[in-house]
């Protein structure tokens, strides 16, 4: 009978890894390429799939290609970017051609903002600090809260209240 022939494999250590990483990239980024159609988008993945592929090195089947293994981690952070990219909506060059412009108030407009204007002076003194702190001047609630000497879960709650009696002060001087 003869004995089972014992394959020495190297540990799977930092240097080891980064050796590999380096002997692969250049296919994986080809095929990283094939996929985005990006370079920029490309090296993402690649560097992405690394930290994956390093933070999961223990789950490495040492008697299976690193390159293969490497190039299904790139596809699965592909798949991840393609979710991500569904999300965005590309807008159309009219849709951009509006964004552009400046912003033009119509007529409507100056009435609606002079009654705005007269229910936001009916607000009591806490509310109209709050939104003026927050709306005319665009602090942060934390930093609004700090000069009215309250806290931001306060702060939030006196704005929530004061657009609350804004909205009912508008609807009914509609």
């Amino acid at each position: 009978m003869q004995a089972a022939t014992v394959i020495d494999f190297p540990i799977m250590d930092r240097a080891r890894f980064a050796d590999l990483i380096r002997d692969h990239h250049r296919g994986l980024l080809a095929y990283a390429i094939a996929l985005v159609k990006s370079e920029a988008a490309a090296r993402d993945l690649v560097q992405e799939a690394s930290v994956a592929a390093w933070q999961s090195l223990a789950k490495f089947d040492v008697t299976r290609d690193f390159g293969t293994w490497m190039r299904g981690i790139v596809r699965n952070k592909w798949r991840e970017y393609c979710r991500r990219q569904s999300r965005e909506i590309p807008l159309d060059e009219e849709t951009l051609s509006r964004l552009e412009q400046p912003f033009e108030r119509s007529p409507d407009d100056s009435d609606l903002f002079a009654r705005l204007a007269e229910c936001r002076s009916k607000l009591p003194g806490p509310m109209a600090e709050a939104v003026r702190l927050t709306y005319d001047e665009g602090r942060t609630s934390d930093d609004a809260a700090k000069v009215l000497s309250t806290t931001a879960a306060a702060l939030r709650k006196r704005l929530e209240r004061a657009r609350e009696a804004l909205r009912l002060c508008l609807s009914r001087n509609a």
